[in-house]
């Protein structure tokens, strides 16, 4: 598995545009040109996931180095994949970036899916933090979305879960509007 990052037009944007937006709820997302004029940023990371010359997904994610935190946007897998261990192998590889803490959200779980997608962030290493959480919208003026933050390590206090939440919504949500 190797991650490929895109910070410019690219083949796979198409590919990629199309699992974001039919794998996330269109106020769980960016508008996807919107996407587009983030690669620059030298913080985000929007990586398709390439297994034997193969795209097999994509994971945005954004590395602070001031705060020690790697924070995952977005993470999915073709759907003709799944199954494959290939969303454990891209965990295995983001996991070998040094960081001290590793943060990622879940949808609230009170369904089956997002109940399983939880056994699976767990079954590599994530804790499911008890400290309430919201996702900021992604345009202004929308509401924010009852969500849970997971970690490496887990999140033991309330106010170091306090500093990660501002960061997130300053540096990810915030900071475009």
């Amino acid at each position: 598995m190797t991650f490929l990052r895109i910070s410019q037009t690219h083949p796979y944007l198409t590919t990629i545009q199309l699992w974001y937006e039919t794998s996330f709820l269109p106020n769980e997302r960016r508008i996807f040109d919107d996407l587009r004029q983030l690669l620059p940023c030298s913080d985000m990371y929007l990586c398709a996931l390439v297994d034997q010359d193969q795209l097999v997904g994509f994971m945005i994610y954004w590395q602070w180095t001031d705060a020690g935190v790697l924070f995952v946007e977005h993470f999915a897998i073709d759907p003709e994949q799944r199954g494959k261990q290939f969303g454990q192998k891209a965990l295995e590889h983001l996991l070998r970036i040094e960081r001290a803490c590793f943060i990622l959200e879940v949808e609230l779980p009170d369904n089956e899916i997002s109940y399983r997608r939880i056994q699976f962030y767990e079954r590599q290493g994530f804790s499911l933090n008890t400290f309430a959480y919201a996702q900021p919208p992604y345009q202004r003026g929308n509401p924010a979305i009852p969500m849970r933050l997971m970690s490496i390590p887990a999140i033991a206090s309330q106010d170091y879960f306090d500093e990660c939440r501002t960061l997130i919504r300053e540096r990810v949500y915030e900071r475009f509007y």
